[in-house]
């Protein structure tokens, strides 16, 4: 459970000896759908929600940023503008990676931060989550300013370091999907070629999703994450520009056959499946939500599921019970994988009614099947992150 505001600002004064200034609120994201075709150019469909990191914040007057992480019970100290330090494998790598994207270089700007999350094992985007924060308390620390919710185009700037600290430092090819989602908040669909994006339907009260976190954790550097990535950037070479046009996600799916033709792999194959269907699936996804059906909603929502099972290979024996468990009970429209994949959590449409009797069922039933304690919690949108003073 989540320290409430006052236990938090009594640690902070622990931690650095003086009082906070500012309280920062980052969301976590799923996605509904359209999954592992952010980083090639696809229209994705994420959520921010109610589960979030939170940080406490304020100006040190120095030229190191310190970071106390409540998870892992341990301090980072982080010269801005020290540009020799290589990554360590360790948490603190997104903060260096963040500041040096950000170019900071101001010496006596410095800040202070306490972070707490109560994001899960893997699939919530967690790293974004932080990233996000920590460009927010960057962003005043250079500036003064607390910025606008309504500002997109600089928020889309803060996302985009936010990728390269990912990609470039830290070492995990991502897309913008996530940091995106996190810093404009609420539900899109974002087309992550151009960063245009479009605020949907929100879902009907009836419904709401319900998290299925399976209790085995992944790390996207050492999962086949990266692998993906790598079997996406080589189908763009064997298909061309000709093909290619705005992005393998957006093939015209007329033109599949044909594609699928210039791959000599089997594996490829599968995987540009995957891709071209997966955008087409977004697309009627964004309908469905404009018009309230959630049965065809929840029907995309399982197709999803098993073209990740098993044209893309991303998910695992824990998401594929869980998953399989959800679909199986009268509150459910449709489950799929949410994230990287590898483990961590799950998604399901549910109707409200009879989200506590399905989650009681299905936590069950996957602790008998597979020796493992899910956690399951409903969540809701969220606005994007933001900083205030206290």
């Amino acid at each position: 459970m989540e320290a409430s505001v006052t236990d938090t600002v009594e640690g902070f004064t622990r931690i650095f000896g003086s009082v906070p200034s500012h309280r920062i609120v980052a969301p976590g994201r799923i996605n509904l759908i359209g999954e592992h075709i952010d980083y090639c150019g696809g229209q994705v469909m994420p959520m921010a929600i109610d589960q979030h990191t939170t940080g406490l914040f304020r100006l040190n007057d120095k030229s190191v940023v310190r970071i106390y992480s409540d998870r892992f019970d341990e301090m980072a100290t982080v010269i801005p503008h020290d540009v020799l330090t290589k990554k360590a494998g360790i948490w603190n790598d997104y903060a260096q990676g963040l500041l040096r994207e950000s170019a900071h270089r101001s010496p006596d700007k410095g800040f202070d931060l306490l972070v707490r999350s109560t994001l899960g094992s893997g699939g919530l985007s967690s790293s974004s989550s932080f990233l996000a924060m920590l460009a927010l308390a960057n962003h005043f620390a250079l500036s003064g300013e607390m910025i606008d919710p309504a500002d997109r185009g600089l928020r889309l700037q803060l996302a985009l370091n936010c990728q390269r600290a990912e990609n470039n430092f830290v070492g995990i090819p991502s897309g913008i999907m996530d940091p995106a989602a996190i810093l404009l908040g609420g539900l899109i669909k974002l087309d992550c070629n151009t960063l245009k994006y479009t605020r949907l339907t929100p879902l009907p009260k009836a419904y709401c999703i319900v998290i299925l976190d399976t209790g085995t954790p992944r790390t996207l550097a050492g999962s086949g994450y990266a692998k993906r990535v790598q079997e996406v950037r080589a189908i763009e070479a064997l298909l061309g520009r000709e093909l290619l046009g705005n992005g393998l996600a957006n093939l015209d799916p007329q033109l599949l056959s044909k594609a699928k033709g210039k791959l000599p792999d089997p594996i490829l194959k599968a995987r540009l499946e995957h891709l071209v269907t997966e955008q087409q699936r977004v697309i009627q996804a964004a309908d469905c939500l404009s018009v309230g059906n959630m049965s065809d909603l929840g029907t995309l929502m399982n197709a999803s599921h098993y073209s990740l099972q098993s044209d893309y290979q991303v998910s695992s024996k824990e998401l594929d019970a869980i998953t399989t468990l959800s679909r199986h009970h009268s509150a459910t429209a449709g489950s799929r994988m949410t994230g990287a994949g590898f483990g961590g959590c799950a998604i399901s449409l549910c109707r409200r009614d009879q989200v506590t009797e399905h989650n009681r069922c299905i936590s069950e039933d996957y602790f008998n099947e597979t020796g493992h304690t899910a956690g399951l919690y409903t969540t809701d949108t969220a606005g994007p992150a933001r900083i205030e003073a206290l």
